[in-house]
């Protein structure tokens, strides 16, 4: 089947697969490629967009994982079936079964993806500032600890293109919850700077600062990207996206 061009930032390491799909304006719906319906995109329209990604990532659609996210903090461990993905409802997804690509559902928020260095499991974390306010990037390491074993010293992380400390204006409720990580604005409000935020929650939780990488693209200022803050209810949702190729033993 023929599919319009998709432009993603795409990072391949061996079995390991990850990153992110841009905005695709003017292709494939009414707000580009995005990863949930709206009142202009029908749910076809969404299935076919998933189902596109999946393949040119070289996954089985069917074994693509994307969860319902409430901005909380649970962690959903995914199986050898995740053909039940619509009913996950959590905002980390972990799994170390190769051949399922884990998605996360972002316009604005920062979509932490980690793996470990031999490959054998990988996270997908949503972490807008309700997340990283909780420490949903801790609580998801300190699980891959416990459940899988991994130290947290041979983990990578890779942090998504999102909204910057140059553009993300919050109000003081949202401001007092991360001393540090604000300035104030010429016109009273606060800039949050998340990727930092996440970046030294990060290290706290036991990764190494050579293995932290972040995109460094800001969403709300790069049109290439979907942004809910620049577009409001217009908005489409980007994937940021993991997975472990098919051929790769299980852990």
């Amino acid at each position: 089947m023929h599919h319009p061009s998709l432009e993603l930032l795409l990072h391949r390491q061996g079995m390991l697969t990850y990153g992110v799909t841009l905005r695709n304006e003017g292709r494939w719906t009414a707000r580009g490629w995005t990863l949930h319906p709206a009142d202009d995109v029908s749910a076809d329209q969404v299935q076919y967009c998933r189902s596109a990604l999946a393949r040119i990532l070289g996954f089985d659609p069917a074994h693509m994982v994307v969860p319902q996210q409430v901005h909380g903090t649970a962690i959903a461990d995914i199986g050898l079936a995740p053909s039940e993905s619509a009913s996950i409802i959590a905002d980390a997804v972990v799994t170390t079964v190769p051949g399922v690509l884990l998605c996360i559902s972002l316009a604005d928020c920062c979509g932490v993806l980690l793996w470990d260095q031999d490959h054998t499991m990988v996270a997908a974390i949503h972490a807008g500032w309700r997340g990283t306010a909780a420490d949903i990037v801790g609580r998801c390491i300190e699980h891959i600890t416990t459940q899988y074993g991994v130290d947290p010293r041979q983990m990578h992380a890779w942090l998504s293109p999102c909204a910057s400390a140059e553009r993300y204006v919050v109000r003081h409720d949202v401001a007092s919850r991360f001393p540090g990580y604000v300035h104030n604005t010429p016109a009273g409000g606060y800039l949050l700077d998340i990727p930092r935020a996440i970046h030294n929650q990060l290290l706290t939780a036991g990764l190494q600062p050579e293995n932290i990488a972040h995109a460094g693209i800001c969403t709300i200022g790069d049109k290439r990207f979907h942004s809910y803050r620049r577009d409001g209810s217009r908005s489409g949702r980007m994937a940021a996206f993991i997975g472990i190729a098919e051929g790769a033993e299980p852990k």
